[in-house]
């Protein structure tokens, strides 16, 4: 009986550690794609996270977001969501959303969320007054489920 305590004991110490250890590393994958110029004082950053999934491994969900500064402040962001399933041979946008946050009196229209293949897009026109700018996200991924 003394054993079967023990074992017990030591299997749940194991999976507790096992537990605090994944949430306190959780599998998202963050990079910076790149930062585009507008070359009137507004900037669009973009940036894609791989969110972690319990689904099968052949499915992944990401999400990409487009920051746009005017004059080094955030006017709005964009962010778009999509899940892949892929195959090797093949890879399939199965779902896509978009969220338009936009902040000290800028506004969002125009805005229009897509997927064909294996391609999701979003796009919107921010503005306020006479300044504006089209945002359009893109993300795809590869027959080897690699997002880009």
């Amino acid at each position: 009986m003394k054993k079967l305590i023990t074992i017990l004991t030591t299997l749940a110490l194991l999976l507790n550690l096992s537990i605090i250890s994944n949430a306190a590393n959780p599998d998202i994958s963050r990079k910076n794609i790149e930062v585009v110029d507008l070359g009137n004082g507004m900037t669009i950053e973009y940036e894609i996270t791989e969110l972690p999934s319990v689904a099968r491994a052949s499915t992944k969900t990401a999400a990409k977001t487009a920051t746009c500064k005017a004059d080094g402040i955030v006017v709005a962001t964009v962010k778009l969501t999509a899940t892949f399933s892929y195959t090797g041979s093949s890879a399939t946008c199965t779902s896509a959303s978009a969220t338009y946050t936009t902040y000290s009196g800028w506004s969002a229209s125009n805005k229009s969320t897509t997927r064909s293949g294996r391609t999701a897009t979003t796009s919107a026109k921010i503005s306020k007054g006479l300044d504006h700018a089209y945002i359009t996200t893109t993300m795809s991924c590869s027959n080897t489920g690699v997002i880009s």
